[in-house]
């Protein structure tokens, strides 16, 4: 660490305090991100975690594909600074996603046949007793199936967040060590630059009392 003062060798106060001001100002930038960094893949973990929690909710019916699902799409959505979260679950809301896709699509499909009976025979109460039976069937798939997750997915998915979650631990672990660090150096700019005030105000009664 160096000071240069500036048209003597006297260094004031004020140099001192810019000089550790312009020195602190990137090391609390680093440490602000840092922390930033850190707390946001707290929450990435938080939010992997309730997802693992819900899955094994499934084995019991205490939990339904869709809550599942909607945990899934929020934590892609909330953490795109966490690319982990989205390397694990990305495959899994793909997934998830064509399902229920081709079932609104089903769905609409039937829905439109439907429509047409209805309309070619003016409602369903003078339809042939021969169609009869494909409009109940009609009306049956008129409505989205449920989501469905099978068990060797869900013993999937539960390990490979697990997993996840370990690494971003370790990850934590090594991002509070450069927290500390950034910490250590503020502290050693703090303290230089109260020695150097120290030694100046001594070398200024120093004059002061020779004058004297």
């Amino acid at each position: 660490m160096t000071i240069h003062a500036s048209g003597s060798n006297f260094i004031s106060n004020s140099e001192i305090l810019t000089w550790m001001q312009h020195k602190t100002d990137g090391i609390y930038g680093h440490m602000r991100d840092a922390m930033d960094t850190s707390n946001t893949r707290a929450d990435a973990e938080d939010a992997l975690n309730t997802i693992k929690g819900k899955l094994s909710e499934l084995k019991t019916k205490n939990a339904t594909p869709e809550e599942v699902k909607a945990l899934v799409d929020k934590a892609i959505k909330d953490y795109p600074d966490v690319p982990e979260v989205e390397k694990v679950l990305g495959s899994f809301a793909k997934d998830l996603d064509a399902q229920q896709e081709a079932a609104t699509i089903g769905a609409s499909q039937a829905q439109g046949e439907l429509n047409r009976i209805s309309s070619t025979y003016h409602g369903f109460a003078s339809v042939p007793r021969m169609m009869q039976g494909r409009v109940q069937e009609l009306m049956s798939l008129a409505h989205p199936k449920a989501l469905s997750i099978d068990d060797a997915k869900v013993e999937t998915c539960t390990k490979e967040i697990g997993t996840t979650v370990e690494g971003l631990g370790k990850q934590d672990q090594l991002g509070l060590i450069n927290i500390q660090e950034f910490n250590a150096q503020l502290n050693q700019a703090k303290q230089t630059a109260s020695a150097l005030m120290d030694a100046a105000d001594k070398a200024a009664n120093s004059i002061i009392n020779h004058i004297a």
